[in-house]
């Protein structure tokens, strides 16, 4: 009697180990905000598949004292360690409900809470004379392209009026003729066991036929110009983080503006054409915003300004998009 109950006990204690269950990559990953002695810090936890992460912690005012630093993760049975980079070997971090905390150098302790942030112009309502092109109703302002068997493809509607791009990518039907005002947005999958331009890959080319990268960056560093909001191969956004792992390497930076996969963010675009004799001459400057936060500052265009639509790019990525508009700007 007593081994059988001691047996029952025995199996009860393992099955509850075995309930213990390991926090998914998409409940870890994310935007982390807190505070160690020398003031408040921001940590980006970027999953990289099969349980593994890379944190990068960095301070939230100019002032604090906190330095940088680069942590590699590892799920632990219910929790995630975090074990620093050099210079950061003294730190030493864990996830546990929705929380990291653990050491952060000598003498300094650290607690931080996962928080979510949503862009400041997420839902911007089209403005009077704005031309409306996806809306999650109507697609006569889009044009995609056919089957091979020449039969129209039907739009891949997704929750809250979204559009998933479809095979080929999409097209304005209107071609737009000067400058203009365009505000996007979109929601990239969650692809863990991918890098670089594999990471939830696709585009919104401008009406010269110039390409404002869109992917996942949220820690994850590709090419210049090759990351989320980039004039692509050519320029990268204005707010970028080195990573410290990477100095030596061309692909050493990510960008700060990205909201993780999954998330909706937005493009807010304005787009500026000179014209001569009716006609647009010269190279277009273009102002973006990528979440509210400005990564590129009437910068010069590489291809000449001619008259043309707007294109969004398949590039095999289950890329979501919605409430996207442009508004017609007055010639100069």
């Amino acid at each position: 009697m007593y081994r059988f109950a001691a047996f029952v006990v025995a199996s009860v204690v393992l099955a509850g180990v075995a309930l213990a269950a390991a926090p998914s990559e998409e409940t870890v990953q994310g935007l982390y905000e807190g505070a160690c002695k020398d003031g408040k810090v921001e940590a980006r936890v970027v999953a990289m598949g099969k349980g593994t992460y890379k944190v990068f912690v960095r301070p939230m005012a100019a002032d604090v004292k906190a330095g940088r630093a680069e942590l590699d993760g590892k799920t632990d049975g219910d929790a995630v360690k975090f074990a620093g980079l050099a210079p950061a070997t003294d730190w030493a971090l864990e996830y546990a409900d929705g929380s990291i905390k653990g050491a952060c150098g000598k003498d300094c302790t650290m607690d931080l809470k996962r928080v979510v942030r949503e862009s400041p112009t997420l839902g911007a309502k089209p403005p009077e004379g704005a031309i409306v092109l996806i809306d999650g109703k109507n697609f006569d302002e889009m044009t995609k392209p056919k089957n091979k068997d020449g039969t129209e493809q039907e739009w891949m509607t997704k929750e809250g009026g979204a559009i998933q791009v479809p095979k080929g990518g999409m097209n304005t039907k209107r071609p737009l003729e000067g400058s203009y005002k365009l505000h996007v947005e979109f929601k990239l999958p969650f692809m863990p066991n991918d890098r670089s331009q594999g990471r939830s890959n696709s585009g919104c080319y401008q009406a010269n036929g110039d390409e404002i990268q869109v992917l996942d960056s949220f820690g994850m560093p590709t090419y210049e110009g090759g990351g989320c909001g980039g004039a692509y191969k050519y320029k990268d956004p204005d707010c970028m983080e080195e990573i410290a792992s990477l100095k030596d390497q061309k692909e050493n930076k990510f960008t700060l503006a990205s909201l993780p996969p999954g998330q909706w963010q937005t493009y807010d675009i304005e787009y500026k054409v000179e014209k001569k004799d009716g006609k647009p001459t010269g190279k277009p400057k273009v102002t973006v915003l990528h979440n509210g936060i400005k990564i590129h500052d009437n910068f010069e265009l590489h291809n000449d300004a001619k008259v043309g639509g707007l294109h969004f790019q398949d590039h095999g990525n289950t890329v979501q998009y919605r409430n996207i508009w442009v508004l017609p700007l007055p010639d100069k």
